[in-house]
């Protein structure tokens, strides 16, 4: 059964709403990923993950928002930042339609996880649901799908454009990687201070150690992370 609405037509997305599970909505970002990764890296990572556990898991998968809330990266070229107020708008608006359509299960993926992002999609989440008690709605990030497995994997910390992002890319698509340009960054700003935008505090975009990364991490980061979602889908899927 083909389970990405954006290959279907109207009268097959009515058929199927009966059938599937319920709906993913996947939320990503266009932003500067450092000089050896594409301002796209967050959406493939998360269109990559959504898909390969929707296929296992009978739920139907909503066209990929491409664009996110974006605050430690802004100050670089391919950095697309919505406000906050239009994100939570965004995530409403697209909650409805959905709604209207006759599903009554949705789970609002990201693999993006910056905190103003994520709250800007719970927070319409929670508005919607005041509204739609018959509805289920479901936040899931990147966050939850941390296991055991990836964190023995990495020999640093995940943050941005970092080994982990980096190996996933090197898994999912080496050839937009340019290992040749990476390098290992951790900037530091005054604690107290708010800073609008990445630059000039952030130098090359990356938080994190990117030389460590390989392809080999990056397929069991992916299976790991495959799984965990897939699990958390079918528990949601139990749920009456």
């Amino acid at each position: 059964m083909e389970f990405l609405l954006e290959k279907m037509t109207w009268k097959e997305i009515e058929a199927a709403i009966e059938q599937a599970a319920g709906i993913i909505v996947p939320f990503g970002a266009t932003e500067e990923h450092g000089p050896h990764l594409p301002t796209s890296t967050d959406n493939i990572i998360t269109y990559e993950l959504v898909c390969r556990a929707a296929e296992k898991t009978c739920f139907l998968v909503a066209p990929m928002i491409n664009y996110g809330v974006c605050r430690s990266t802004r100050g670089f070229p391919g950095t697309i930042a919505l406000r906050f107020d239009t994100l939570k708008q965004l995530a409403l608006d697209i909650m409805s339609e959905l709604a209207s359509f006759g599903f009554k299960k949705m789970v609002l993926f990201s693999f993006h996880a910056s905190n103003a992002h994520m709250t800007a999609i719970k927070e319409a989440a929670y508005d919607f649901s005041l509204q739609k008690r018959d509805i289920k709605i479901y936040f899931v990030s990147s966050v939850d799908l941390a296991t055991e497995e990836i964190i023995k994997t990495l020999e640093s910390t995940p943050y941005h454009a970092c080994e982990a992002e980096t190996s996933l890319m090197l898994f999912l698509k080496p050839e937009l990687v340019q290992m040749d340009k990476a390098e290992d960054e951790r900037p530091q700003s005054f604690p107290f201070l708010i800073n609008p935008t990445g630059r000039p505090w952030m130098r090359t975009g990356v938080l994190g150690e990117p030389t460590r990364a390989t392809r080999k991490k990056g397929e069991t980061i992916f299976n790991a992370m495959v799984k965990k979602l897939t699990e958390i889908l079918e528990t949601i899927k139990s749920q009456n």
